[in-house]
């Protein structure tokens, strides 16, 4: 779900901007998202959050960071070769 939200989120901000739609899109799934997880996370410890859920929390939200990490690390190189090729003047 996470891997939907956030990146549709970053769709709509972006209504209305200076910005192709291939932009958009390499905007929308590239964007940062990582840190983002992990700032609510330590908000949640820091305001209470323990125990088996915390720990649970922990190891999910890692998991997802982890996922997000190798995800993107697999599809950023052939985007950009695809983003390139459609840039390149016919």
């Amino acid at each position: 779900l996470f891997l939907i939200l956030r990146p549709l989120s970053v769709w709509l901000g972006l209504a209305g901007a200076s910005v192709s739609t291939e932009q958009r899109l390499l905007i929308s799934w590239f964007g940062i998202r990582g840190i983002g997880s992990i700032y609510y996370l330590l908000f949640a410890l820091n305001h209470g959050l323990r125990g088996a859920l915390a720990d649970r929390t922990i190891s999910l939200t890692l998991m997802a960071v982890a996922v997000s990490i190798v995800v993107h690390g697999i599809s950023v190189t052939p985007l950009m070769h695809l983003y390139a090729r459609r840039q390149r003047p016919r």
